[in-house]
């Protein structure tokens, strides 16, 4: 009996103990799963938190996001309570080093010395002023007042730079100073100067000067612009020129021989493929066959398409080049200016440009005195058709066209300046009929300035018509007949009469908008 008991004893004592290591062992798995759990609450905090974006993404400029201030992590609570034994010194030196560590962890706020170049870039780019030249209908982009930052340090030097070298002008007494020092710049940057001066430069424009007087001819004028400088332009600023514009002195000499006196465009149409706008003024083309040995020519054969030509006052280009202007252009004309042009800009010509340029949206055109001019209803006909996108049309010669082309004017939806100030006239015996001009007033409801001559069609229902135009903001009306004027109906247009009649023969009133 007492080994009996004795078993039984010591079987109830292994099972207390077999019992107590199941309880440890259910305590340990509960510490276990309670470790991954806070481990899975750390690892989806890393996760939502911001991290800096890669450099392949699609901003306009690459922004910072700075790290967490608080990306340390604190000793766990557990770790004194279960070490209770090695009293407070333990305890002050786990919390040392628990504040050193979080003082070497956090990360302080950047400042502007660490912030990206091209996030700088962006912030000095508020500081350009945007001015509009209303004599050729351009915004330019200025950079004055980033000056004062190259001062600051190295590195606002190489991020400034550039955007004070985009744009170039050169005219007034100082120019040729000022444009020798900048070739000489350019050239030397290739060997010695930090800067690539020359890559930096989009936009340039010369103008010779009137000041000194010519003893061969007696003009007034200087040269700057040589075949020298061109051949330097592009040689070293042809990476990203964009927009190049020449104003010749009126009383320069052209020479017609192969070798001095003529522009380099060959070189400059092969070297600036970014060329996108070129603007001359008072250019005498040289007197060759048209063909390889024609500089003019070969520019209009091998030149990048331009989205703006403006030629003013230029002399003796050939036929063959307007029309092959207009075929290398094509599509990606947008502007065309041809003001004070001679007999070589003909119907062909202005068909031509018409045929192969649709997306025309700024055209003026005008001839000299001498010539007659060459918009007819052919050219009216033509424009109307193909170039649906105008939005400015000046002809300030065009006597030649009836008031049928007159009428296809009412096709143009995007119209917005119509300035035809000599066609109607009483010498070419034409007048704008009433129903024309109230079919242009109800068709085209952008208009915003207006210049006409209309004998005998301004009456009541014309002014009704304007009323379709709410964007109007300039009125010009010149009338022959001064009881024709005395309409008042202009006034529920909000235009203010400002022009007296000023002449006795025909009497010209303009209205402009209130403002």
């Amino acid at each position: 009996m007492r080994l009996d008991a004795d078993a039984a004893a010591t079987a109830a004592a292994d099972g207390g103990c077999e019992k107590k290591k199941e309880e440890e062992k259910e305590k340990e798995k509960e510490e276990e799963e309670e470790e991954e759990e806070e481990e899975e609450v750390e690892e989806e905090g890393r996760r939502q938190t911001p991290q800096p974006p890669d450099r392949a993404d699609a901003f306009p400029f690459k922004p910072y996001f700075p790290l967490p201030l608080c990306s340390f992590e604190l000793e766990p609570l557990d770790a004194t309570r279960e070490n209770p034994g090695q009293g407070g010194n333990a305890g002050a030196t786990n919390g040392s080093s628990s504040q050193t560590q979080a003082s070497q962890d956090v990360i302080r706020p950047v400042g502007i010395q660490s912030l990206d170049p091209y996030l700088l870039r962006y912030i000095f780019s508020f500081l350009a002023v945007q001015h509009y030249d209303y004599l050729n209908h351009r915004t330019h982009t200025l950079y004055d007042h980033i000056k004062p930052l190259i001062l600051v340090c190295k590195s606002w030097n190489l991020i400034a730079s550039p955007l004070l070298w985009q744009e170039r002008t050169f005219h007034g007494w100082k120019a040729g100073e000022e444009l020798q020092e900048f070739l000489q710049l350019t050239e030397n940057a290739d060997f010695s100067s930090t800067h690539e001066y020359g890559e930096f430069v989009k936009r340039i424009e010369i103008i010779d000067s009137h000041d000194v007087v010519d003893k061969k001819n007696g003009q007034f004028v200087i040269n700057w612009i040589t075949p020298d400088v061109v051949l330097a332009l592009s040689e070293h600023c042809s990476r990203r020129l964009r927009d190049l514009t020449l104003v010749f002195a009126t009383g320069r000499h052209i020479s017609t021989e192969d070798e001095e006196g003529l522009i380099p465009w060959e070189a400059l149409a092969a070297s600036c493929r970014r060329l996108f706008m070129l603007s001359l003024t008072n250019y005498i083309c040289p007197i060759l066959p048209v063909g390889i040995n024609h500089p003019l020519h070969v520019f209009a054969t091998h030149t990048n398409p331009l989205t703006e030509l403006v030629l003013k006052r230029c002399k003796n280009i050939p036929e063959e080049t307007f029309q092959q202007l207009a075929r290398t252009c094509g599509k990606a004309l947008t502007k065309l200016v041809l003001l004070d042009s001679d007999e070589h800009l003909g119907t062909p010509e202005m068909v031509e440009f018409a045929t192969c340029c649709p997306n025309l949206r700024h055209l003026s055109v005008s001839w000299i005195e001498a010539v007659a001019p060459k918009i007819n209803d052919q050219v009216m006909l033509e424009l109307t058709s193909n170039c649906s996108r105008l939005e400015y049309i000046s002809l300030l010669d065009a006597d030649e066209i009836s008031d049928m082309s007159f009428q296809n004017l009412s096709k143009l939806r995007y119209l917005r300046n119509l300035i035809l100030p000599r066609a109607g006239s009483a010498q070419s015996g034409m007048a704008y009929s009433q129903e024309s001009l109230v079919a242009l007033a109800k068709s085209c409801k952008r208009l915003e300035q207006l210049h006409l001559l209309a004998p005998g069609a301004t009456t009541s229902r014309f002014f009704e018509a304007l009323l379709f135009c709410p964007h109007l903001q300039v009125l010009v009306v010149v009338e022959l007949c001064k009881e024709l004027l005395a309409d008042h109906r202009f006034k529920t247009l909000g235009l203010a009469k400002y022009v007296d009649p000023e002449s006795e023969d025909a009497y010209k009133l303009v209205w402009h908008k209130k403002t």
